[in-house]
This record gives structure tokens, sequence and C-alpha cells, in this order.
């Protein structure tokens, strides 16, 4: 009699944890089964700051079998099984209160309430992951980007949105210690400096600001700067560009309590925690041209009658507590968001300012993802006799009017001066920088090239040439059947 109850305890435990365990997966196919699946099929899922993995198909688009499909699927499955907010909700306040450490790698818990993104750290504590011949070659590519918007009438100015972590490291846990090392933006600045180059040094401006206990210019449980911090941004960027600010700071200001955190959200998606917000009472004269979905479409346009001059805005999300600021100042705006800016938006629409805005954590965006210009025609040096053309990768693909050419050449000459292109009679300046994804590269390179030419091209023909110091090295080869897109 007692194995009978025994063994009926154990039918019963098995059974009720094969249960427990089958209901996430229960509760994903009744959504499936429903049709509830547009947040995941869309890839876009802003309340854990990232994009989920979509369902994966047992066929790819050319009809042949998805071999990559169990662990597509598996990658899908624990992106969406039912009830995985509150999951990870109870997980993460289980490790939070219990252990005081972070369930999720990406969020750090530190001081008082404060959230920090990991990756940000590096940069916080002096840690420099751009060695010297990477950030010649940002320097490089942002000079041909001056030479390029002052031939169409504007001024270039780059501005580098801080980390909340550089702006402030005593939130941050005691672990983490301050090297006093240069670190990424202590080293471009360092070299932009020596340039004729505008920079809008924001970090300069917050770090004196919180310095001197002013209320907090980054929200607690997010990675932006809130309305106080985007309103001295917006100060120090008029102040940048030599214009008036039209006196914005001094509106009535008023606090709110309804910002939703993105560090906040990826640890507990199930529960919320709003964070106060600065509220300016600006006028809200402008108007968008042409219909706006969000503030993070990939172009936004504004006019406004009372504004005066025009921007274009290269942006990424530091920008949208921007765009209202922005919109009444100027009589017309453009906000861009993309990783290959086009700045050849000067050759259809003037403006009188390009500002590129980039977060301070992806500076090396800047030798990934070449801007989107014409390549100028130059001079060739004179070179040496043309190595084996095996030690040269040559990629090509049809956009537009453009033939954009890019690849990677010796490893040996990473440290680079310059790089140019030959096709048939003309020679054309080359920007160092990998393009990493289209590579297929897992990590960026510094023997890396990437350059629009002209789309109507009659030649395979081409010559690249390498400058670096005192070397100057010419490669043949032959530019591959290429792709539109």
């Amino acid at each position: 009699m007692a194995d009978k109850i025994k063994n009926t305890l154990r039918i019963l435990y098995a059974a009720a944890v094969l249960g427990i365990l089958a209901v996430p997966a229960t509760a994903l196919t009744v959504r499936e089964l429903r049709g509830d699946t547009a947040a995941n099929e869309t890839g876009e899922y802003n309340t854990e700051n990232r994009v989920l993995a979509e369902k994966p198909s047992f066929r790819k688009e050319d009809h042949t079998l998805n071999l990559d499909y169990p662990a597509e699927f598996d990658a899908w499955f624990s992106d969406s099984f039912g009830f995985r907010s509150q999951l990870v909700t109870a997980y993460s306040k289980l490790t939070g209160n219990v252990f005081h450490v972070s369930s999720e790698k990406d969020v750090i818990i530190g001081k008082d309430g404060w959230l920090f993104y990991t990756p940000t750290v590096p940069d916080s504590t002096g840690v420099r992951t751009l060695d010297e011949n990477e950030i010649r070659h940002i320097v490089y590519n942002m000079q041909m980007m001056q030479q390029y918007a002052g031939s169409h009438g504007a001024k270039l100015v780059f501005a580098a949105a801080p980390n909340k972590a550089s702006i402030y490291p005593e939130y941050l846990p005691a672990r983490y210690l301050q090297t006093g090392n240069q670190n990424n933006l202590d080293a471009l600045y360092a070299a932009l400096s020596q340039m004729d180059f505008t920079v809008c040094d924001w970090r300069g401006t917050l770090r004196n600001a919180a310095a001197q206990d002013s209320p907090p210019l980054y929200h607690k449980t997010d990675t932006h700067w809130n309305g106080d911090g985007a309103m001295l941004g917006y100060q120090t960027l008029m102040q940048t560009l030599g214009i008036d600010d039209l006196g914005f700071a001094e509106a009535p200001r008023t606090e709110t309590n309804d910002w939703d955190g993105d560090l906040w959200d990826m640890l507990s998606p199930a529960e919320k925690n709003p964070d106060q917000n600065a509220v300016y009472a600006i006028p809200q004269t402008y108007q968008y041209v042409g219909r706006m979905r969000s503030i993070d479409d990939l172009s936004i346009r504004t006019t406004c009658e009372n504004g005066s001059g025009t921007l274009l805005m290269f942006r990424d999300s530091f920008g949208r507590a921007l765009i209202p600021l922005l919109g009444e100042r100027f009589a017309s705006c453009e906000f861009v968001r993309a990783n290959a800016v086009p700045l050849d938006t000067l050759e259809f629409t003037p403006y009188d300012y390009v500002v590129y805005e980039l977060v301070e954590r992806n500076l090396d965006r800047l030798l990934t993802h070449a801007p989107q210009m014409p390549a100028p025609e130059a001079v060739l040096p004179v070179s040496k006799p043309a190595p084996d053309s095996d030690t040269l990768r040559l990629e090509a693909s049809v956009m537009g009017k453009y033939l954009h050419l890019y690849g990677l050449f010796d490893a040996a000459l990473s440290d680079a001066d310059a790089v140019y292109v030959t096709v048939g009679e003309k020679t054309y300046q080359a920007f160092l920088c990998c393009e990493q994804e289209a590579l297929e590269l897992e990590q960026h390179q510094a023997n890396g090239f990437s350059c629009y030419l002209p789309a109507e091209l009659q030649t395979d023909s081409v010559l690249v040439t390498v400058q670096a110091k005192e070397r100057c090295v010419q490669y043949s080869g032959t530019i591959p059947q290429n792709e539109t897109t």
C-alpha cells in the first residue's frame, strides 16, 4: 500500500512538473493560433531594447531547405515562449534582491537605483578599443566628409552623445575602477583638435553641469539623457554652430513621472517603474512634412515659419529628444537614421548645417559604414609594381546611381594613410572603412576601403593604390559581377 502511494505521488509530481514546463509552450501555441504575433514577426520589441528573433521557416526564399532551422527555432522560442516577460521579471527580482547582481548581462545595477548599459563600461573606465591607426582612419574619413559638405555650402559638425556612465561614473558599482587612461573619445577628440574640424563637445558640458550638482541629466533606468540633458545638449550645439538658441531653456519647466526606461524593461519587462523627466514648455509651431509614423522613423522632415536656417542631422536614438527643439529652431530640418549616412542628400537639397550625432559607445561605426557620397576624384600617387593580387578582396553592388566598391587589402598595410581606386582614366579617393556587415566579418579590420563610384562605369578592371607612410603599393583586380540593391 505504501509503495502504491509513493508511486502515485511520483506520478503526480512528474505530471505537475511536466504541466508547468508545458505552460509556456502551450501559451505560445495559443498565441500563434490566434495570430497575435505582430511584435515578434516584425522583429521590433522595444521593451527589451533589442531585436527579438523572428519565427523561422523550413525553407528559404529560394525554396531550398533551411539547414539552420533548428538553431533559428531555438532562438525564436527562447524569445517568444508564453509568460516570458513575467518569468524574466521574477528571475530579475530574485537575483537582484538576493544576490545584488543583474540577471541581464547587458545591464549593470548601480548605486541608488541607477542602471547602466554594460557595453559602455570600457569608455567609462578608460579602456581603449580603437588603436591609433583606427583613430587616424576615422579622422581621415571625417575630413573627406567635411570637404564634401563644404563644397555644397554646408558646415559639418560632429557631436558624440556621451554614455551615461561617462557622465555619472560615481553611480557604477565599486568594482568598476577608473583607470584615468585615455578612452576612444579622448583619442578622437585629441586627433580632431589638430585638424580644422568642428566638434560639439557635449561630454565636457554635461560633465561640468553634473559636477555642479545640477538635476540629473540622464534617466536613472534608461541609457539616454532626459529633458534637462537634451536641453543642455541643444544649447551647446547652438553655441558650437554660432547661432542664437532662442532662449528655450528659459521656458517654464515641469517634471513628469512617465518615462519608460529601456534598461529597466530589459530587467523587468512585466513591471513598470516610470522615471522622472523634465519637460520645457517651448513653442510647438513646427510641422512635420509628410506622414510621420513615429519618432524612430528613418527620415523625419520638419518646417517652421518662425525658424531660421536649415539643418541636416544624422542621428541615433539620442537625437529623439532634440527633434522638438531643433524643429522649432530651424526653418527646415531633416533628421536621418542610417548606418551609411546619405551625405549626398546635399546634392538635391541645400542645407546650412550638417550635424553628425553618434553615441559614444558606437564610435567604431565610423569605421564600418562609409558615408554615401560620390567618391572625390584624386591624383594617383607614384606606386610600386603590383604584388600578387590575391591579397586584394574586391566586392561591388549597384546602388541607384552608384557602384559601391569595397573590400580588403593586405593586412600588412593596416597603417594606411590613404586609398585610391583607379577605374579607366579616372582615380578616386576611397574611405578607409571596412564594410564589416557586407563582407560578413565578425569584427572590423583596419585594412578596409569603400567608395561610391558612378554606376555607368564601362570597365571591369580596377587598380587599388594603398599609401602607407613611405610605402605606396598598387593592386590590380577585376570588379566582380555586382548585384543591384
